[in-house]
């Protein structure tokens, strides 16, 4: 029995989130319909992590177990003619048997990317939260220190969360200018339910001057989700990388 890891990208726009229900198109019924075609099995893929709607994704992993022997190279190419246009596979390889893309991973690393102009861009509105007003950037940057750590994130966890706890390890986290863009990046080892959405939706009132880096961190520590701001919209945030052991 083989196990394959997958490297893959999505445009979340027209998902209803990664993991399979039993309504709404998700990447992850997709992608097992087009892998059981090709190796005349069925397929179910376990995922690093579990995108919401409108999320997007360009360096998810998944991985799953099967008996064929097709090579990885040709599984790719035939899962790239079958899958629609807004899901890309960019590698399958062979991996240990013990590997799990969830449960192997030492992080995950999101961006959250914000178009900082008074103008709207066309290309943009589906890739990016467009803010019209300017944002201080410097002053968000520092609050996000606050983040860093092994935590409780309570003020950040989701009202439906079922995580059995909201202790988290927040690796990296900071801002960085990419022209009018303005990107916001969160590597932890997991991530709750709309957690980097709260955090981005409270960074945002620090970037309009409604809060000071400082009150940022006492929302940190505060572990209560009343004392965070707004839950910001889906279409900005992207996996970009999940990190393994060597």
């Amino acid at each position: 029995m083989r196990n394959l890891k997958l490297t893959f990208e999505y445009d979340g726009t027209h998902f209803w989130g990664y993991q399979r229900q039993r309504e709404g198109r998700t990447v992850q019924a997709e992608l097992e319909l087009v892998l059981s075609q090709i190796t005349d099995q069925a397929v179910t893929l376990a995922a690093a992590g579990r995108t919401d709607t409108g999320v997007h994704a360009s360096g998810q992993v998944a991985n799953f177990h099967t008996e064929s022997s097709i090579p990885v190279d040709k599984l790719t190419r035939g899962s790239n003619s079958l899958l629609p246009a807004d899901i890309v596979v960019h590698s399958i390889e062979d991996v240990a048997p013990d590997f799990h893309s969830r449960f192997s991973a030492l992080s995950r690393r999101y961006e959250y990317t914000i178009l900082d102009r008074p103008l709207r861009r066309a290309f943009m509105r589906l890739y990016g939260l467009h803010i019209p007003y300017g944002l201080d950037r410097s002053t968000m940057i520092t609050a996000c220190r606050h983040l860093i750590g092994e935590k409780d994130f309570s003020s950040f966890r989701a009202a439906g969360d079922a995580s059995e706890h909201s202790i988290r390890n927040m690796i990296n986290s900071g801002g960085e200018a990419r022209g009018e863009v303005f990107v916001l990046f969160f590597e932890a080892n997991a991530f709750l339910q709309h957690m980097i959405r709260i955090i981005v939706g409270t960074l945002l009132a620090v970037g309009r001057g409604r809060m000071s880096a400082g009150e940022f961190g006492e929302v940190v520590a505060a572990a209560d989700r009343s004392r965070a701001g707004s839950t910001a919209p889906p279409h900005g945030l992207c996996l970009t990388n999940v990190r393994y052991p060597d």
